[in-house]
């Protein structure tokens, strides 16, 4: 099972579900959040690996539009020695793995289910911004319009 969570960073330094957010967000231009990414009960992502939340959101997009045209695509976080990776491994699916301190977690998932994760929580989080951030409303309606060109299979 995969799970992929969204949370904004508040003012405080604490992590809010998106769903519970209320504007404003502390800083439009940087806006601070986490992805929690859980393959199978491995914890690919967790809370403590934060950044800037919407950039990252448009860098999952980027690996997505690389690995349509190849069998691997990563991205490193905006602001983060993070990298996160795709690779296509044949009719097992995809191997998500992220590196963080030279520390890797993976694990493997069926790539319908890594695109319909990827697609409801990045619909969920770019509706969510044009609300909580609406003089960016056009760039995160582009970015969830990219999203779903890159979730079809």
């Amino acid at each position: 099972m995969l799970t992929v969570k969204s949370f904004l960073r508040d003012s405080k330094g604490d992590f809010i579900p998106l769903d519970q957010a209320i504007p404003p967000v502390p800083d439009p231009d940087y806006v601070e959040g986490a992805l929690e990414f859980t393959v199978d009960e491995v914890e690919i992502l967790s809370l403590a690996h934060w950044d800037y939340i919407d950039q990252l959101w448009s860098y999952i997009i980027n690996v997505l539009e690389e690995l349509r045209a190849s069998d691997s695509a990563s991205t490193r976080f905006p602001d983060q020695p993070i990298e996160l990776k795709f690779s296509r491994k044949g009719t097992l699916g995809i191997l998500v793995q992220s590196t963080v301190g030279g520390v890797t977690c993976s694990a493997m998932v069926r790539e319908g289910e890594l695109m319909s994760a990827l697609r409801d929580s990045g619909m969920k989080f770019f509706q969510c911004m044009e609300s909580l951030v609406p003089e960016s409303a056009a760039f995160h309606a582009s970015e969830l319009d990219r999203l779903l060109v890159n979730c079809e299979r």
